[in-house]
């Protein structure tokens, strides 16, 4: 008997009043999209990476390579070391922060999976999920995990929540939404969206992340979010009053929240469109260098 997972159905989505048609299509473990045979539309997670986030990431990077060799060094206080032995301390500072990365991910994706399938329970009206023993992480990632996962039902409890719908796909077209002034681009883009929620009687796009606080770029991503579901009106009831973060910090499992109304919402996609334009210029160039390299080649 086969036992292989059946394969997805490709799927039609319709926005704009069917002016615009997406075509979902299943590639591995993710999705390709086609609109009127055009692909390669900017998605917003890809659009916010063109926001530089080393300021945030270096010094994280090298406090985690900094404590492991002065750890190292004090726990051999009055010792002498070889020249190799340095090196080796050194070898194993630099690998510090892929492996924070690695466990911070797992520990990351715990919390999200537990969130995803409380809220997928509570829409369908299923039985909420226990919390897992998360046995294949380690003791101390395991704690941090369910205390994501303690801290997410605290919200849930200490909130009026009600899950709408999760997983998205949401589209944006500044053209078709009448936003587009004379001699402007037209501003396009799509994205799957975390989760629609009504929070204390306010719908909004929610999003779980993870890292130590709420960073710039995920409140520009939700604005694109909230463009988007806002500016199609085949779905007036969905309309967003607010968007909001639920942050856990990889490193102790608790949460932060963060609650942006729309007058905030409406700034931060100021900024996600100067992203947008950023990522336009970078296609068009790299088309362009493709051009030319096989012009060169004929």
């Amino acid at each position: 008997m086969s036992t292989k997972t059946p394969k997805k159905p490709v799927e039609m989505v319709s926005f704009y009043g069917g002016r615009a048609l997406i075509e979902k299509k299943p590639w591995g473990d993710h999705f390709r999209f086609t609109i009127d045979g055009r692909s390669g539309i900017l998605s917003c997670t890809g659009i916010t990476k063109y926001l530089d986030k080393s300021q945030a990431l270096l010094p994280w990077a090298v406090g985690l390579v900094g404590t492991h060799v002065k750890s190292t060094f004090e726990a051999r206080a009055g010792q002498t070391f070889s020249k190799e032995e340095i090196f080796i301390v050194v070898q194993e500072a630099v690998l510090k922060p892929e492996e924070a990365k690695v466990a911070g991910g797992k520990t990351g994706d715990a919390i999200h999976d537990y969130a995803h399938a409380f809220a997928e329970a509570d829409i369908a009206g299923y039985p909420l999920p226990d919390v897992p023993k998360l046995i294949d992480l380690p003791d101390e990632e395991r704690k941090k995990a369910l205390n994501g996962i303690s801290a997410f039902l605290d919200f849930y409890n200490n909130h009026d929540v009600k899950f709408l719908q999760m997983e998205r796909l949401v589209y944006y077209n500044s053209l078709l939404a009448g936003h587009t002034q004379p001699h402007e681009p037209v501003v396009e883009y799509l994205g799957i969206l975390d989760l629609l929620a009504r929070v204390d009687g306010k719908v909004g796009v929610w999003d779980y992340k993870t890292g130590k606080r709420v960073y710039d770029e995920q409140r520009f991503q939700l604005s694109g979010y909230v463009k988007c579901v806002n500016s199609d009106e085949s779905h007036p009831e969905m309309h967003c009053e607010e968007s909001g973060v639920l942050s856990f910090n990889k490193e102790t499992g608790e949460l932060v929240v963060c609650r942006v109304s729309l007058e905030e919402s409406a700034k931060d996609f100021t900024a996600f469109k100067g992203l947008h334009a950023v990522a336009e210029r970078v296609k068009q160039l790299e088309t362009e260098r493709v051009k030319s390299k096989k012009n060169e080649l004929q």
